[in-house]
């Protein structure tokens, strides 16, 4: 009997085992993701604001205003 509840163990700790791993990579994902949407949103406003600032450059430097 004390060989079946060694094996029980072992079964236990390789489950224990199996679940950390595969919350660890989800947690990892998880963090990736969030990296990369957070990367996007920056993009995206990097973008907006070099529009915006084209956008000021070119009605404050109009030459056909000035004349």
């Amino acid at each position: 009997m004390r060989h079946h509840s060694s094996t029980d163990q072992v079964k236990a700790d390789i489950l224990s085992i199996f679940k950390t791993l595969t919350d660890t990579e989800r947690e990892i994902r998880q963090r990736n993701e969030a990296r990369r949407l957070r990367q996007a949103r920056q993009t995206i406003e990097e973008r907006r604001e070099q529009k915006r600032l084209q956008q000021e450059l070119s009605d404050g430097w109009d030459l056909e205003e000035i004349h």
